[in-house]
Formats: structure tokens, C-alpha cells, sequence
């Protein structure tokens, strides 16, 4: 029989069997602690995870912190960049309770951390959630700091989630990141090229309602709905007033099909405010006794649910959208 001529079999074969099995031994230990040590962290950021989506931000993020104090990205990258992402939006939730600006930044950070991980190629669903989730963080801390520049870094953000989240393969999230999108060129609007920047957000927000029909998504079509609504308002103001006014109306009627003051009270008064002063509005143009007459109405039903005891604030605001109505009234009367 001819000798082997490959140097890693002469080395194996010239090894004695119980170094061998030694070997063979200490590496299938080596093995099994590491994934047992896997499994305990998954078993920990399972939990973490849980804790999140019940809302017990605290606890949760603590359970973060402590993982990743002791762990490490190179041997856990998946793992790591889980824990980072959940560390990003527990202190989003936090930013909504108390010190937003610090909470965010921390938000953006963790979520940036969790994206040298998440590449496109190696894990494209992760990396949409946590650039959609980058995305928000930085549209929510536009409203204290630096709004183009933040706005501007959300819109690239929602574009890249984009990428992956395909409205053929993805369609729920499609349509989430679509609604994300619209709000963010809706809040750019205010800063730069409003015609521009609304058109954009128009149009992402009638991709959404692609996905989020009244049948299947009643709740995320009302939302978008109203956010369509808002964006309308908003482009009347530099063009087609007339035309896209009624447009808005049409779309606060369709969020109000599902708004409705027995099971969303609270979303019922927003979008009944929203009516009033469209209405309003288009008082301005066309029909102004009839129009202003729909705009005190819908202030009514708002306040049904915005009450002075409640929400003090609002209740100003809408007792204030109300009697400018009113004296416009008496004005067309005189």
C-alpha cells in the first residue's frame, strides 16, 4: 500500500490515539461551552426583548446595558447587534417620557452601533428595522435640534430600510416605512422647498395606502389618511388651494370612517380639529357660510372629547379655532 503523501494525514496518522481523542475532546468541550454560553445570552435578550414589547423600558434596558458590558461583538456580532438595536429603542421610548434630546442621541447611537453589523448584504431585514428605527429617532429629535439636517439624515434613513423592505416581498413594512417617510418630507416641508417636499410626502403616503386598505388596516389607514390630509392642508397653502383642500377634507373624512369618537376618542378629536380648520379654510374660497358652518361643527365634536377638565390645552385651542369661525360667521351676516 502506497504511503500517504498528504502532510496533514502524516501528521494525524503519527499522532498517538489518545492525544488524538485528547484532541478531539478538549475541542468538542470548547465547542459545547460556547454554544451553551450562546444559548444562555439568547435565553437573556429573549427576555430583554419580551420586557420591550410589554413596555417595561426600564427593565429591559438594564438587562441591554449588563449584555453588553460582558460581551463580545467579534464572537457575538448577531447577538451584539441585537442588544444595540433594543438599547435604541428603549431610550426612543424614554425620549417620549423625559430628557429627549439626551435619550435620542443615545437612540441614534445605539442604532448606529447595531448598523456596523446589520449591513444590507449579510442581514437586509435587520438592517431595514434598524435603519427604520434610525430613521424615527432622528425625525423625533428634529423637533429639538438641527431640523433640516435631522429630517434630511430620517429621509435617508426610511430610503434605505426601503432597499429591503419591498412592497412585493414586504409589504406591511413596505407600507409602514412608506407612512415614516410622508411624515419626514412633511416636516422637511416646513423648512425647505414646501411644494417640493409635500408632493413627496403625498406620494409616500398613497403608497402606503396601497397595503393599508380600510378592509385589512383599518387603523393604519385611518393614520395615513389623517397624515395625507395634513400634507394636503399644507400644499393648499402654495397651490390649488380649492383643489387640494377638498382633497384634504376627503381624506380626514375617510380617517374619520374609522375614527370614531366610541372606540378612538382621542384620534376622533385630532382629526375632527384637522376637519374644522380645512374647513375653515376652504371657507376662504368657496361656499363661506356653508364651509364655516361644517368648521363649527366638526370643533363641537372635537370638543365632545377635549374637555376643559381633560385637556385644558387643546380645549383653549379648539374654544380659540371656534370663535375666529364665529366671528367670520357674524362678519358674513353683517
Amino acid at each position: 500500500m502506497p504511503l500517504p503523501n498528504d502532510p496533514w494525514l502524516v501528521a494525524l496518522v503519527s499522532i498517538p490515539i489518545g492525544v488524538l481523542i485528547g484532541l478531539i475532546l478538549f475541542y468538542l468541550i470548547g465547542y459545547i461551552r460556547k454554544q451553551r454560553a450562546k444559548t444562555d445570552l439568547m435565553s437573556r435578550v429573549n427576555n430583554a426583548d419580551e420586557l420591550l414589547k410589554s413596555d417595561e423600558v426600564d427593565t429591559a434596558l438594564f438587562i441591554y446595558e449588563d449584555m453588553v458590558g460582558h460581551l463580545s461583538e467579534v464572537q457575538y456580532p448577531d447577538i451584539y447587534s441585537r442588544i444595540k438595536n433594543g438599547q435604541g429603542v428603549c431610550y426612543g421610548k424614554l425620549a417620549c417620557i423625559t430628557d429627549k434630546e439626551k435619550n435620542l442621541t443615545k437612540a441614534i447611537r445605539a442604532f448606529e452601533e447595531a448598523l456596523k453589523i446589520r449591513t444590507i448584504e449579510k442581514y437586509p431585514l435587520d438592517y431595514a428595522m434598524t435603519q427604520n428605527n434610525l430613521g424615527n429617532a432622528y425625525d423625533i429629535i428634529a423637533e429639538v435640534r438641527d431640523k433640516e439636517k435631522n429630517v434630511k439624515k430620517a429621509i435617508r434613513a426610511f430610503e434605505e430600510a426601503l432597499k429591503a423592505y419591498t412592497i412585493e416581498k414586504y409589504p406591511v413594512n413596505y407600507a409602514s416605512t412608506q407612512n415614516n417617510l410622508g411624515m419626514a418630507y412633511v416636516n422637511l416641508a416646513e423648512v425647505r422647498n414646501k411644494e417640493k417636499n409635500l408632493t413627496k410626502a403625498i406620494r409616500a403616503f398613497e403608497e402606503a395606502l396601497k397595503i393599508y386598505t380600510v378592509e385589512k388596516y383599518p387603523l393604519d389607514y385611518a393614520m395615513t389618511q389623517n397624515n395625507l390630509g395634513t400634507a394636503y392642508v399644507n400644499l393648499a397653502e402654495v397651490r390649488n388651494k380649492e383643489k387640494n383642500l377638498t382633497k384634504t377634507i376627503r381624506a380626514y373624512e375617510e380617517a374619520l370612517k374609522i375614527r370614531t369618537v366610541e372606540r378612538y376618542p382621542l384620534d376622533y378629536a385630532t382629526t375632527q380639529n384637522n376637519l374644522g380648520t380645512a374647513y375653515s379654510t376652504l371657507a376662504e374660497v368657496r361656499n363661506k357660510e356653508k364651509n364655516l358652518t361644517k368648521a363649527i361643527r366638526a370643533f363641537e365634536e372635537a370638543l365632545k372629547i377635549y374637555t376643559v377638565e381633560k385637556y385644558p390645552l387643546y380645549h383653549e385651542l379648539l374654544i380659540s379655532n371656534m370663535s375666529e369661525v364665529k366671528q367670520q360667521m357674524k362678519g358674513e351676516h353683517l
